[in-house]
């Protein structure tokens, strides 16, 4: 087969991938440039004082000048390795790279081909080939060069069978050994199953199969309704018991935890006795604390829920003051407007307010609440003008016209006291949220 023959199956192959990525939700993208003429070739070749390669060369004339292949899938899905797809090539990307060592950019040894968005590079090491060297991949940060294939038609193969993976180094790593990419490793079997089930499985084929649910929810994401209505129609025991089999099989401890979240979700009260179990694991071997917070949340009646979360806090509150990123950890998930009643008490609120702002607005205030709040101290304003500004959604707390003026009213007061640039901007932020939120209510009478 000609290697224009293989780059229009390659072609045709990109297209498909892309057309499923984005049915599928993700965002991916493919461009595929003019043919580069023979003029633009020449002086490509003038500016390097070479004759470039045929693969590169028909590359450049049957695939275009400049072809890319990008892509990237949403964070809510449980994505082996976390890889992304950049593939391409680029006519006035060609150079000799200025590495880090002189000598070796003076060699004229490596031709780069393409940049990543990292600064990695694609290269052909001109030295073990002359018409089809091989594509090696180099790190800006480490100045290392990793062997990606023995010739770029080879490269394009193994990469297209991959979906497109690249082109910075982490992404590669899973599926490299000494000879470059190994499309028959066992990663490369766990991403391409993986990515295979994430294109077309569909809820409809694994509904009544508690294996393919799971599946399903690993590839697809856990918040659809419909998905949690499937696992509603099976029995709650065999439903843990799956979610608990499929969790015991995980490597990955990113994976894990999030599999450990989705089956707090899916399972709710049913796995109740397990999360509790979680709890009375010693310290050093308790799993993620914001994986148990979320598990806490979703599966304990919310007062019990909360005594373990808040007995842990007021644990950590003996030995140093709570700071916010700690707390909102551990209560965000709860949704409480108890948790704004314990973050009165003991005035544990305190500077800096950061992870505090956020807590308040997502623990479901009430108007009562903020007025209280801007009537408080220092760090409580803070608090409350900044979850105004940036967090909360004022329509979700007032519930009338003399609410939103008085709130307003404490905000215009604290403006006259701001003296930092920064804090008047917060301060403005917050009263606009609320100027917005009386707009609205004029116009919807």
């Amino acid at each position: 087969m000609t290697f224009y023959e293989r780059l229009k199956g390659w072609q045709e192959q990109w297209r498909q991938l892309v057309e499923a990525l984005q049915a599928r939700g993700a965002e991916a993208t493919i461009v595929m440039g003019p043919s580069a003429t023979s003029k633009q070739i020449a002086e490509a070749e003038s500016r390097l004082g070479m004759l470039l390669p045929t693969e590169l060369k028909e590359l450049l004339i049957y695939g275009g000048a400049e072809g890319y292949v990008v892509w990237s899938i949403m964070a809510d899905v449980l994505i082996p390795f976390g890889v992304s797809g950049d593939l391409g090539w680029s006519l006035q990307a060609l150079e000799f790279p200025d590495f880090w060592e002189e000598t070796m950019s003076e060699q004229k040894r490596f031709l780069g081909f393409y940049h990543a968005g990292n600064g990695d590079m694609l290269l052909l090491d001109l030295e073990s080939h002359a018409d089809q060297p091989a594509v090696v991949h180099w790190d800006h940060e480490t100045n290392e060069f990793q062997l990606l294939a023995g010739s770029l038609t080879d490269f394009l193969d193994r990469v297209t069978a991959l979906y497109g993976i690249g082109a910075e180094s982490w992404q590669y790593e899973p599926f490299l050994d000494h000879l470059g990419i190994n499309v028959n490793s066992a990663n490369a079997r766990r991403w391409t199953n993986w990515i295979n089930d994430f294109l077309h499985l569909t809820l409809e084929e694994a509904r009544d199969d508690l294996r393919l649910l799971i599946r399903y929810a690993e590839v697809r994401g856990a918040a659809q309704q419909e998905l949690r209505d499937a696992f509603a129609a099976h029995d709650p025991q065999a439903v843990f018991q799956a979610w608990m089999q499929r969790i015991d099989q995980e490597k990955d401890k990113n994976i894990r935890n999030s599999l450990m979240e989705y089956a707090g979700v899916m399972n709710g009260q049913y796995a109740a006795d397990w999360v509790r179990s979680l709890w009375t694991l010693p310290e050093q071997e308790r799993i993620n604390s914001a994986v148990l917070a979320n598990l806490t949340a979703s599966c304990l009646p919310e007062e019990e829920g909360l005594n373990r979360v808040w007995t842990e806090l007021e644990r950590a509150e003996q030995e140093k003051r709570l700071n916010g990123y700690m707390a909102n950890c551990w209560l965000k998930p709860f949704r409480s407007r108890r948790v704004i009643e314990w973050m009165c008490e003991r005035k544990r609120v305190s500077y800096p307010y950061d992870g505090w702002d956020q807590l308040f607005a997502i623990s479901n205030p009430s108007a009562e609440d903020v007025i209280r709040w801007l009537n408080g101290n220092g760090v409580q304003r803070q608090v409350v003008i900044t979850a105004l500004a940036r967090f909360a959604n004022p329509a979700d707390i007032f519930t009338d016209r003399e609410q939103v003026q008085q709130a307003r009213m404490l905000l215009n007061e604290e403006l006259e006291r701001a003296v930092i640039k920064k804090e008047k901007n917060m301060i403005g932020g917050a009263l606009l949220a609320l100027n917005e939120l009386q707009w609205n209510e004029s116009n919807t009478r």
